[in-house]
């Protein structure tokens, strides 16, 4: 056998890789995010097995869509200075962190156990307060009713079969006049949740469209905002 084709196993990946930091610049800040690879090869670490989710480590990647959000969460500082907010799908912790630095009362949630430890990681690296960081499934949410004044989602509209636990969650956890943000980027599979988000009693709203570049590429990234009248 070639060494070569020898994978280190997934949990040797659980420590930063100085290689694989990455900088992201919202409102004038820049953000260190350090992770211990980058998607593709913790998916080669993986040896292509999926959990019975079949969900890849996207929360190893910043997306576009977090960093419209983390520009929005910093452009509405006053607004939520002492408020409790949910991130939902945290992944490095990029939008906890600058909704905690604005004086937000953050609680941030993942599915996957390391992002939880890089997204700590990563409060600590930016000095930044701690945001409450939770190890939770969208599908079973673990607050209180009516918790959150303002909930905000980078990017987790990319499957249909989403839809309808992220809107559960939303009616749950969001406090009477509370609002959600949720950046996504231009998307075919996204555009039928704002109808559906419509129907089951929410209001919907484009509220931007932004170019976001990273990492070399140039996105564009709508911005929503979604209420319960």
């Amino acid at each position: 056998m070639n060494e070569n084709d020898v994978r280190p196993p997934l949990r040797d990946l659980a420590a930063p890789d100085p290689g694989s930091r990455v900088e992201v610049e919202v409102e004038g800040r820049v953000w260190r995010l350090d992770r211990a690879a980058d998607m593709e090869a913790l998916w080669d670490a993986m040896d292509g097995a999926l959990d019975e989710d079949e969900r890849l480590p996207y929360w190893a990647e910043v997306w576009p869509a977090s960093v419209l959000l983390g520009r929005h969460i910093q452009r509405n500082a006053d607004l939520l200075a002492g408020r409790n907010c949910l991130d939902v799908g945290c992944g490095l912790g990029l939008t906890g962190m600058i909704g905690s630095s604005v004086g937000a009362r953050v609680a941030a949630f993942d599915y996957e156990w390391p992002a939880l430890r890089f997204a700590r990681h990563n409060a600590r690296l930016n000095g930044v307060p701690q945001p409450l960081w939770m190890l939770m499934d969208w599908r079973s949410p673990a607050v209180r009713q009516g918790a959150f004044d303002f909930i905000w989602a980078g990017d987790v509209l990319y499957e249909k079969r989403f839809f309808d636990p992220l809107i559960r969650l939303f009616r749950h956890a969001l406090a009477p006049n509370g609002r959600i943000w949720i950046g996504e980027p231009v998307r075919t599979v996204s555009r039928p949740v704002w109808e559906q988000l419509r129907g089951e009693g929410f209001s919907a709203e484009k509220l931007t469209v932004e170019k976001v570049a990273l990492c070399g590429q140039n996105a564009t990234v709508n911005l929503w905002e979604a209420t319960i009248p």
